[in-house]
Protein backbone atom coordinates (compact mmCIF):
# COMPACT_ATOMS: atom_id res chain seq x y z
CA UNK A 1 0.00 0.00 0.00
CA UNK A 2 1.19 3.19 -0.88
CA UNK A 3 2.13 5.84 1.63
CA UNK A 4 -0.67 9.02 1.10
CA UNK A 5 0.57 11.09 3.48
CA UNK A 6 -1.62 14.14 3.41
CA UNK A 7 -0.46 16.51 6.50
CA UNK A 8 0.50 20.06 5.52
CA UNK A 9 2.17 20.75 8.40
CA UNK A 10 5.02 19.02 10.82
CA UNK A 11 3.90 17.01 13.96
CA UNK A 12 6.28 17.49 17.15
CA UNK A 13 5.60 15.31 19.98
CA UNK A 14 5.11 17.30 22.80
CA UNK A 15 3.03 16.36 26.51
CA UNK A 16 1.13 18.41 28.50
CA UNK A 17 -2.78 18.60 29.78
CA UNK A 18 -5.19 19.90 27.22
CA UNK A 19 -8.63 21.04 28.36
CA UNK A 20 -11.09 19.71 25.99
CA UNK A 21 -14.67 22.04 25.69
CA UNK A 22 -17.40 20.53 23.36
CA UNK A 23 -21.07 21.90 23.84
CA UNK A 24 -21.98 21.64 27.53
CA UNK A 25 -19.14 18.80 28.36
CA UNK A 26 -15.20 19.47 29.32
CA UNK A 27 -12.95 16.96 30.11
CA UNK A 28 -9.21 17.09 30.56
CA UNK A 29 -6.44 15.16 29.07
CA UNK A 30 -3.03 14.68 30.15
CA UNK A 31 -1.75 12.70 27.22
CA UNK A 32 -1.07 15.12 24.04
CA UNK A 33 0.50 12.88 21.79
CA UNK A 34 1.48 15.35 19.03
CA UNK A 35 0.83 18.76 17.56
CA UNK A 36 1.42 20.90 14.44
CA UNK A 37 0.09 24.52 13.42
CA UNK A 38 -2.73 22.81 11.97
CA UNK A 39 -4.29 20.30 14.82
CA UNK A 40 -3.47 17.67 17.97
CA UNK A 41 -4.07 14.48 18.84
CA UNK A 42 -4.32 13.32 21.96
CA UNK A 43 -5.98 10.67 24.08
CA UNK A 44 -9.15 10.78 25.83
CA UNK A 45 -11.35 9.13 27.86
CA UNK A 46 -15.14 9.11 26.28
CA UNK A 47 -16.12 9.37 22.38
CA UNK A 48 -16.20 12.66 20.68
CA UNK A 49 -18.18 12.45 17.24
CA UNK A 50 -16.14 13.03 13.90
CA UNK A 51 -17.43 16.73 12.93
CA UNK A 52 -17.92 18.12 16.35
CA UNK A 53 -16.88 21.77 17.00
CA UNK A 54 -14.45 22.01 20.04
CA UNK A 55 -12.52 24.23 21.69
CA UNK A 56 -8.95 23.22 23.00
CA UNK A 57 -7.15 24.82 25.63
CA UNK A 58 -3.09 23.76 25.49
CA UNK A 59 -1.70 24.56 28.97
CA UNK A 60 2.12 25.29 28.64
CA UNK A 61 2.91 25.19 32.93
CA UNK A 62 6.63 26.50 33.48
CA UNK A 63 8.49 27.40 36.93
CA UNK A 64 7.56 31.34 36.22
CA UNK A 65 5.04 31.49 33.99
CA UNK A 66 1.18 29.51 33.15
CA UNK A 67 0.82 30.15 29.30
CA UNK A 68 -2.31 28.97 27.65
CA UNK A 69 -2.76 28.38 23.71
CA UNK A 70 -6.72 28.71 23.12
CA UNK A 71 -7.82 27.23 19.73
CA UNK A 72 -10.80 25.94 18.27
CA UNK A 73 -11.57 22.81 15.90
CA UNK A 74 -13.33 20.11 14.43
CA UNK A 75 -12.65 16.71 15.17
CA UNK A 76 -11.38 14.87 12.68
CA UNK A 77 -10.64 11.18 13.61
CA UNK A 78 -11.85 9.16 16.67
CA UNK A 79 -9.92 6.18 17.38
CA UNK A 80 -9.92 3.89 20.69
CA UNK A 81 -9.43 6.43 23.35
CA UNK A 82 -7.73 9.26 21.30
CA UNK A 83 -9.17 11.58 18.86
CA UNK A 84 -7.60 14.05 16.27
CA UNK A 85 -8.53 17.65 15.66
CA UNK A 86 -7.93 19.69 12.99
CA UNK A 87 -7.56 23.37 13.78
CA UNK A 88 -10.31 26.29 12.37
CA UNK A 89 -9.67 28.92 14.37
CA UNK A 90 -6.92 30.63 16.50
CA UNK A 91 -6.17 33.99 18.27
CA UNK A 92 -2.99 35.50 17.34
CA UNK A 93 -1.48 35.58 20.83
CA UNK A 94 -2.17 31.58 20.84
CA UNK A 95 -0.91 31.22 16.85
CA UNK A 96 2.52 32.90 18.18
CA UNK A 97 2.86 30.86 21.49
CA UNK A 98 1.95 27.59 19.40
CA UNK A 99 4.82 28.50 16.69
CA UNK A 100 7.39 29.46 19.40
CA UNK A 101 6.27 25.53 20.84
CA UNK A 102 6.69 23.76 17.29
CA UNK A 103 9.60 25.62 16.51
CA UNK A 104 11.25 24.57 20.04
CA UNK A 105 10.71 21.02 19.30
CA UNK A 106 11.35 21.00 15.93
CA UNK A 107 14.53 19.29 14.31
CA UNK A 108 13.80 22.15 10.92
CA UNK A 109 12.84 25.53 12.37
CA UNK A 110 12.86 26.71 9.06
CA UNK A 111 10.20 24.38 7.80
CA UNK A 112 8.05 25.62 11.06
CA UNK A 113 8.75 29.42 9.51
CA UNK A 114 7.24 28.91 6.13
CA UNK A 115 4.25 26.21 7.69
CA UNK A 116 3.58 29.80 10.77
CA UNK A 117 3.35 31.90 7.62
CA UNK A 118 0.61 29.68 5.59
CA UNK A 119 -0.91 29.02 8.93
CA UNK A 120 -1.60 33.08 8.61
CA UNK A 121 -3.42 32.60 6.19
CA UNK A 122 -5.67 29.37 6.72
CA UNK A 123 -6.34 29.40 10.43
CA UNK A 124 -6.30 33.02 11.35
Amino acid sequence: MADTEQRKFTRVLFETEITITAGNETATSRQLRDISMGGASFEIDGVLSVGTECLLQINLVGPASHLRIQVEGEVLRQEANAVAVGFTRIDLDSLIHLRHLIRIHSSDPETIEQEYRTSLLEIS
